[in-house]
């Protein structure tokens, strides 16, 4: 089996999207640890989180589902996602918080 390896460099600007197939921005920066990706900084590119102040996230590596031309990430990245584009269901911010914990989710301002 051939190894597809790919320099850090060449990842910036992929398209990420979700797993149900939102569009949420491009990959900007590799955080490494212990000479280890930790996460991925992306640039989030999505008005309906744009207009809610999230400029970026940091994703960690085990969210990304395939990393190609495209990149695919986990569902726990829709805690970070409005709760109404989830056709009416309805959430209360103790729950919405809840669920972002056990994600462990990092969702950062970047400015």
């Amino acid at each position: 089996m051939a190894l597809n390896i790919r320099k850090i460099s060449e990842t910036t600007r992929s398209k990420v999207y979700t797993e149900d197939g939102y569009f949420l921005g491009e990959v900007e920066d590799a955080i490494i640890s212990d000479n280890k990706i930790y996460g991925w900084k992306i640039k989030v590119l999505d008005q309906d989180l744009s207009r809610r102040g999230i400029k970026g996230i940091i994703a960690p590596h085990q969210l990304i589902k395939a990393m190609g031309q495209i990149w695919i990430i986990s569902k726990a990245v829709y805690s970070v996602r409005s709760t109404s584009e989830k056709e009416g269901e309805e959430k209360s911010s103790k729950e919405t918080k809840e669920e972002e914990a056990e994600n462990k989710i990092e969702v950062e301002k970047v400015e």
